[in-house]
This record gives C-alpha cells, structure tokens and sequence, in this order.
C-alpha cells in the first residue's frame, strides 16, 4: 500500500467515524429539523418573492415568514390536533355505546323497513351464511380504535414538556433555514462526488417532486378535509373535526371522500334529516368534490408526481413509522426515491426504442 493510499483510507476513515459522531449529536433534533426543512421548502417560494421586495434583506423576510408559519400553520395544526384526539376518543367510545346499547339493531331494523330494504335483502343471506356478528365486530373495532387513541392522548399529554420543546426549536431552525437555505443547499452540492450536470438534475427533480407532493397533494387533501369539515359542522354531523381529517386522508385515493361523507349521508336520512342529507351531498359533490381539479393543477402543474396509490399507502405507513411527521416525511422520502431511479434511468439505463 502505497503512502498515498494509506493517506485516503485514513481520511474516508475518519470522515466516516466524524458523519458518525455528528449523526449521533444531532439524531436526537430530527424531528423539529425535519419539520422546519418541510416548511421551508413548501413556502420557498413565497419566500423568495418576499426577499426581493424587501431588497434582499433575507434576515427581516425570514422573520417575517416564520412568523407567518407560525400564526398561520403550526398554531391551527396544534389546535387541530387536540379537537382532533378529543373527538376521535369520544367517537369510538360513542360507538362502542352505539353498539352494546342495542341503538345497532334499531338501526338495522329501520333500514330494513327503509328503500334499501331491497340491498338488505341481498346482504342478508350473506351475512347468515358467513355468520357474521355485526355487533360483535363493530364492538371489537370500536374498542381497538379507541383503546389505541386514548393512549395517544395520553402520550401527547405526558410528552407535553417535549412537544414545547420540538415546537420551539422548530421555529427556531425554520428562520435559519429560510434566512440560510440556499447557502445550505449550495453547501451540499458542492460535497456531492457527481459531475455538475448529475448534481443540477438530482437536485432540481428532487425540489420538484418534494415541491408537488408537499405543495400539491398534501395542501389538497388539506383543502378537501377543511371543506368536508365545514360541511359536517354546517349540516349537523358530529364528530365533524374527526371526520373532516379522515376526508382528507383518502381524498388521496380517487373517490376517496365518497368513502366518509356517502355513510354521514346515510345516518343524517335514516335518522329523520333527510333534508340535511340532501344537502350534505350536494356539498360535497359540487365543493369537495370539485376543489382538487382547481387547486392540484395549480400548484402541481407539470412537475413530478407521485403515484397516488403509493402515496397514499407511503403516508399511512410513513405515520406508522415516524408518528404525525410521517404524513409529510414519506412523500419526501418516496420523492427521493424517485429521483434518483429517474436519474439512474437517464444515465445508467438502456435506451429505450
């Protein structure tokens, strides 16, 4: 081995031991960086307009649009969250009661005298056949669920301490971020061991593909469950907050809303608010329904996108694997994914014919 070799497998040693030690100083800030990286990429352009009106004063533009993430995102969210667990445990505990306290059967019984007695009638020897206790299995689920979100507000509670502190450091990495990013970004792109041209296109297909996912699909689900939330509370359905976030979950999925406000409409009429239940519907066929194809093009555009089935299921298990963060980190994982098969496509794969 000559003096030269030794030389560089010390220093890749080294460098590796040193990524090492910085990984294990900083694992424990994850969190709140991974957050205020998200958040800034989502407002970055906005917040580069806002840097050139102010004349390049990037310090008072990012003051500013934290404070705007602030008042505008993270507030809301937090507020939102806490109704959200509030109502999820006082669902799944209403339905528990719904079940066991025989409201189940009266249901059932009404909707065989009702004008779908005519499904009930297929579903009926179906449900005989197979042996299905239905009270049994929504009994079950309910307890499942709701054992498993009163432990989760339990866990928000005992972690208040900690969640203040993300929260502050949060705030307090997304200024930086904002004031400071595009030297980051220029900082790693010049460590990157790729030819110029390799960096440009990995960095800019990874903007826009995080850019779509995070900016277009994830602010239209958001704008379909605020919608269908604001219709739930509008026509007297309960647990609105709870079922308003579920909307918004699978607006992901084609027809996905159907899903959550087709059974709301359904328990408004077979409980004498026929009325309320037209209207439920005609909301959410005319605005819930029609706000994706207004808000998707405009923010996606012709940028990268994401398949909606795995992303879908990327965000579900995304929440498994890293809590609420999940939400927002697996898309932006997905996305990383995805520019780099793209890449490797590009430089690597066979032409295609």
């Amino acid at each position: 081995m000559t003096r030269q070799h030794l030389f560089a497998a010390f220093f890749f040693a080294a460098f590796v031991f040193l990524l090492y030690q910085f990984y294990q100083v900083f694992s424990v800030f994850l969190v709140p960086l991974t957050w205020a990286a998200l958040l800034a990429l989502m407002f970055y352009p906005l917040n580069v307009w806002v840097t050139r009106q102010l004349r390049g004063r990037n310090s008072l533009a990012a003051f500013l649009f934290t404070t705007l993430v602030i008042l505008v995102v993270i507030i809301p969210t937090v507020l939102i969250s806490i109704l959200l667990a509030s109502q999820s445990v006082a669902l799944f505990e209403r339905a528990r009661a719904f079940v066991t306290g025989g409201e189940l059967v009266a249901l059932l019984e009404r909707l065989k005298a009702s004008t779908p007695a005519r499904l009930w009638s297929v579903l009926t020897p179906i449900v005989t056949d197979w042996h299905l206790d239905l009270p049994g299995v929504g009994l079950t689920a309910a307890n499942t669920v709701s054992g498993f979100l009163m432990s989760q507000a339990t866990g928000i509670l005992r972690n208040l301490a900690t969640f203040v502190l993300n929260f502050l450091l949060t705030t307090f990495a997304l200024f930086f971020f904002f004031r400071d990013g595009e030297r980051i970004v220029g900082a790693v792109r010049r460590v990157l061991p790729m030819e110029s041209e390799h960096k440009d296109v990995i960095l800019q297909r990874f903007y826009d593909t995080v850019a779509a996912v995070v900016q277009g699909t994830l602010v239209t689900a958001a704008a379909q469950g605020t919608l269908a939330g604001l219709g739930y509370l509008i026509f007297g359905v309960p647990f609105f907050v709870f079922f308003g976030c579920v909307t918004g979950l699978v607006s992901l999925l084609p027809g996905g809303p159907l899903i959550v406000w087709g059974p709301l409409v359904i328990y408004l009429g077979t409980t004498g608010h026929m009325g309320r239940a037209i209207l439920l519907t005609l909301w959410s066929v005319l605005v819930v329904g029609t706000v994706d194809n207004f808000i998707r093009p405009l923010l996606i555009g012709g940028r990268a996108e994401i398949p909606t089935l795995l992303l879908f299921f990327g965000m579900l298990g995304g929440m498994q694997a890293y809590g609420f963060l999940g939400i927002f980190l697996a898309p932006a994982l997905i996305a990383v994914l995805f520019a780099f098969i793209a890449i490797y496509e590009e430089q690597y794969g066979a032409p295609r014919a």
